[in-house]
């Protein structure tokens, strides 16, 4: 019989329902159990009906929630419903509790959180009340089940003790699941890594959300003993009793669309300058960018995903990339696209790092080998360059050891990184900074050959706690980071491992000064007097992997280093990271293959990119090829469906038109700030609205996010015979360009997958069924501009293919062939090599300017295909 303040608890409760949740318990009670289970209230509602009694059930949550289920059981309700096992959930608490300031006095209170699901166990079923058949008697014994498995002492039956067998079918079941809440990277300041806490979710919360969901939790906080050696400790884990998860950035398909909604977007798809309102709604504050406003917009739509008989899939999602001048506008785009796009991650800096993309942007701790990725309607937002969240992946060698500068010799990193920064430029980045303007050059290796490179940058991070130190047979040593790769032979072969990975007796390369062996194995004397002295790579072996304490002020670094992934510190060869091969596969077939701790899986990336790049040497030239402007190889670059380059010329027109907008942008801004913050304010709202009417988007942001979901869930466009010869007609034409014996390949059929992909999304555009020979038109259009930007060769003005593909023009692969072919030629003719004068000469013979000749032979020395045997001359690798 329930207490004198139980039972005033209750009624209270019982009052507060009539009033504020009449309604939605009789949707509960007409749709219990099979389609609800739960009524869902807000705090904020309770704390209006009577703040005591909120406040209580913030601080006794499991107590007081007991009362409003038992109220919930008791409302009155018709005679053959019963709301026996409802829940009463609770959400909307006057304030969130930041992951990182949970302490031990949130225990057992009742709190709200924010964050990512960034992994989620699979739901399986829990037992309530365990039906223990004794094995003598036959009696069931009936155990409710709470924290730990509890087994009967004794038999209610026959009153011995066992043994017992648990009866399924007789037992209590419910759905049960375990989530990881990790606080979201765009919130995270410099420096900091983002904390996470796990969630226990029961019954019809279970399911209901998927790792990349941004939510809020709210739930009680609860204390698990933490063990070590089989043996518990002091400390504790802290974990939370989910009581309700609010999906707060859900995707385009899962958004709720009323029939008002459906009528407004109908109306808005059949006016006659839909595409116009289109480009209008997309970041209204930026100038210009129409061309490429329209084509994030249909990144937006996206084509259609096709699944064809023989099981292959060919993707929808487009990608795009933006590569121009700084202060244009590109990072303000993307945010504004990201802010339109559910679950998008928006990642800047070129700290962030780049083999993951998709894959790696979210890492599972639980500790059972599994990941997961990005899904479906995601758009992955990235500036300066391609990137993914996880800034641990840059962290490498530590202060202290040594680079062998060819300009001074030996010198530590850490004073390399102080002395650039005096004179190079510093970029701030999440938890460190880079340095570029270096004047340095370090040994790395191309193939088993030690050569000099230039130096790009200088990454420097403040170290993780734990660092671990690599010891080689010949006394050699490194610091690194637990994930920092290491070159490895093995059975022959090569591959990389990283730092904790690394076992005695693996061996690693590091550099060897003196002449090769010869050719048949004979010794190196038998070799002609022009042989390569320079220095060659043996194989040490691993003799200890020690874990050391990094200490407070200690300091990680990483070079990018042109041309190649790995330079020689402390006398052993470090690989730096830097290749994003993996991100061809996400990009294209949209999957991220694994391989790594004896896991083989394939991960799912679908989801849509759109980058932004400033030019790697500053600013934008129209007359370089593009792969040496922008730090990817062309083999990533050529994912990309579209390309735009963005220049900032001077023009008198266009900077006048660009200063009006910006000005007008900005006196709106301050006159609807002055409005709304100054008390006795002069200026009317409909002042504010007048000047605000030209730089409001043309469609609510809210809308435009459910015309997009309308469109992407409801229409799936097929091509007319029309819009199929159109496109056909404009691909072979372009490809005709291309037949003559010297002419370079114009397109390849990546723009025709491109056309196809982005004619499916104009048509969504519409809402039609159809892609008709003007969505056709439009997007050639867009194609076509795209190529002109990027598929130019710049010395001839045709259309090149190879330019983005491969990353040089034919005109400049023919003259690098050339180049070749000469120092071939002449490095036989002479005993120190073929000498550089001569090699100019010959090359301007063959019509090749000298300048642009020895521009090309100081990239063949960069890439290791030619080196300087002595002062002047040249041979090839």
């Amino acid at each position: 019989m329930a207490s004198a303040e139980s039972q005033e608890l209750i009624d209270k409760f019982d009052q507060f329902y009539r009033r504020y949740y009449g309604d939605a318990i009789a949707d509960l009670a007409r749709n219990y159990p099979s389609d609800q289970k739960s009524l869902t209230i807000d705090w904020t509602d309770l704390f209006q009906f009577d703040p005591n009694l909120a406040d209580d059930l913030k601080n006794q949550p499991g107590q007081i929630r007991d009362y409003a289920e038992e109220a919930l059981r008791l409302y009155d309700l018709p005679v053959d419903v019963s709301l026996g096992q409802a829940h009463v959930r609770v959400q909307t608490l006057d304030g969130h509790t930041q992951i990182r300031e949970i302490r031990s006095q949130h225990i057992n209170t009742l709190v709200s959180i924010q964050g990512m699901v960034r992994k989620a166990t699979d739901v399986r079923p829990k037992i309530t009340e365990a039906a223990f058949e004794c094995q003598r008697c036959g009696t069931l014994n009936r155990i409710p089940q709470a924290g730990g498995f509890q087994e009967p002492h004794e038999c209610q039956g026959c009153e011995r003790q066992g043994p017992f067998e648990v009866n399924v079918d007789q037992s209590e079941f419910i759905d049960a699941q375990k989530l990881r809440i990790q606080e979201s990277p765009e919130g995270l300041r410099g420096g900091e890594t983002p904390q996470g806490i796990d969630i226990h979710v029961e019954d019809d919360l279970a399911g209901t959300v998927t790792p990349g969901d941004h939510v809020t939790a709210t739930g009680v906080l609860h204390l698990d003993q933490q063990e070590r050696g089989g043996e518990k400790t002091a400390m504790y884990d802290i974990y939370m009793d989910g009581w309700s998860i609010a999906i707060e950035d859900e995707e385009f398909e899962n958004m709720e669309i009323t029939d008002e909604d459906k009528a407004r977007i109908v109306d808005l798809s059949q006016s006659p300058d839909i595409y116009e309102q289109i480009v209008g709604a997309i970041a209204p504050s930026i100038y210009g960018f129409d061309e490429e406003k329209l084509a994030m917009a249909l990144q937006l739509f996206s084509g259609v995903t096709k699944h064809l008989p023989d099981g292959s899939r060919t993707r929808g999602d487009l990608h795009i990339l933006l590569i121009g001048d700084p202060g244009t506008g590109k990072s303000a785009l993307l945010q504004y696209i990201g802010n339109i796009a559910p679950r998008s991650i928006y990642t800047s800096g070129k700290g962030s790092s780049a083999a993951g993309l998709t894959a790696a942007a979210v890492r599972d701790d639980f500790g059972d080998g599994q990941q997961w990725t990005l899904e479906a309607g995601a758009l992955v937002l990235a500036d300066k360059g391609i990137a993914a969240v996880d800034e641990l992946d840059k962290m490498r060698c530590v202060t202290g050891d040594t680079l062998v500068d060819t300009a001074t010799g030996p010198r530590e990193i850490g004073d390399i990184a102080d002395s650039a920064a005096v004179t190079g430029t510093i970029e701030g980045i999440q938890n460190g900074r880079t340095i570029r303007g270096i004047d340095l050059e370090v040994q790395t290796m191309t193939g088993d050959a030690i050569v000099q490179r230039p130096v790009t940058a200088v990454h420097e991070y403040d170290a993780p706690e734990m660092l671990y130190e690599v010891h080689l047979d010949d006394g050699a040593s490194v610091t690194a980071t637990a994930d920092h790769p290491f070159i490895v032979r093995d059975d022959g072969d090569r591959s990389e491992r990283p730092a904790e990975d690394l076992s005695v007796g693996d061996q690693v390369p590091v550099p060897e000064t003196g002449p090769p062996a010869a050719a048949d194995g004979g010794p190196a004397a038998a070799r002609d007097s022009t042989a390569d002295t320079r220095e060659r790579i043996r194989w040490e072996s691993v003799v200890s992997v020690d874990t050391v304490d990094a200490g407070m002020s200690s300091k990680v670094y990483d070079l990018t280093v042109e041309g190649t992934q790995n330079f020689v510190a402390n006398g052993m060869i470090v690989h730096n990271s830097e290749d994003r091969s993996a991100m061809h596969q996400a990009l294209e077939q949209q999957e991220i293959s694994i391989s790594k701790a004896g896991i083989n899986a394939t991960l799912k990336s679908r989801c849509s990119l759109l980058g932004a790049a400033n030019p790697k040497y500053g600013r934008f030239d129209q007359y370089e090829p593009l792969g040496e402007q922008i730090d990817l190889e062309p083999a990533l670059i050529s994912r990309f469906d579209l390309i735009f380059t963005v220049s900032d010329q001077p023009d008198e027109e266009e900077d006048a038109q660009l200063a009006d907008h910006i000005l007008q942008t900005n006196y709106a801004g301050e006159l609807n700030t002055h409005h709304e913050e100054v008390a006795a304010s002069a200026v009317s709202q409909e002042e504010v609205d007048e000047e605000v009417h030209d730089v409001a988007p043309t469609i609510d942001p809210q809308l435009l996010r459910k015309y997009i979901a309308h469109a992407k869930s409801s229409i799936y466009p097929t091509m007319s015979d029309a819009a199929r010869e159109r496109i056909r007609e404009f691909y072979v034409d372009l490809r005709a360009l291309g037949q003559g014996e010297d002419a370079p390949v114009p397109v390849t059929a990546r723009q025709l997958e491109a056309l196809v992909r982005l004619a499916e999304a104009s048509a969504r555009v519409r809402l039609s069924d159809t892609v008709t020979e003007e969505d056709a038109d439009r997007v050639i259009e867009i194609v076509r501009s795209s190529l002109e930007d990027i598929g130019v060769d710049p010395e001839t003005g045709e259309f090149d293919a190879d330019v983005v593909e491969v990353g040089t023009s034919k005109s400049q692969r023919d003259r690098i062939k050339n180049l070749r072919g000469i120092i071939g030629d002449l490095e036989d003719e002479y005993e120190d090599g073929a000498p550089v004068e001569e090699v100019l000469d010959r090359a301007e013979e063959l019509g090749t300017e000298r300048s642009k000749a020895e521009h090309e032979i100081e990239k063949l020395k960069q890439k290791g295909e030619v080196y300087q045997p002595s002062q002047g001359h040249l041979r090839t690798t």
